[in-house]
């Protein structure tokens, strides 16, 4: 089930020249929100890097005035390794906009990959 990572207001200077969000800005409220999700998965940020975003894939042109939420869900979860599956939609019409997900990996210390403990029934 998702849960609302964050709200954006659409502004006009996030348009690009076809005055439908910059893809820029989805990029960055997409790892923006999954960080919040990874956090809310792992309890934690400080042994947390992103590894790779996948996948983005634009529904529907998001255009000024609008407010996007931006929700989040654990996908798949390995050793190390836990994804955050990411949708953005309409605030007012639920209509969704795009999808993505992030990957994110726990660290040690010294920046070298440890397990997180999680197990796959506990998570979302």
């Amino acid at each position: 089930m998702m849960q609302i990572a964050t709200r954006r207001f659409v502004r006009p200077e996030f348009m690009n020249h076809h005055q439908t969000l910059y893809a820029g800005y989805i990029s960055e409220w997409l790892t923006e929100a999954a960080m919040i999700g990874v956090t809310a998965v792992l309890g934690e940020t400080e042994h947390v890097v992103l590894a790779a975003i996948r996948e983005i894939r634009v529904k529907k042109p998001v255009t000024a005035g609008m407010i996007l939420e931006l929700q989040y869900a654990a996908g798949e979860i390995g050793t190390t390794s836990v994804e955050i599956q990411i949708e953005g939609r309409d605030f007012l019409t639920n209509t969704l906009h795009f999808t993505g997900s992030a990957v994110f990996v726990s660290v040690d210390d010294d920046g070298k990959k440890k397990p997180h403990g999680l197990k796959k029934n506990a998570v979302g």
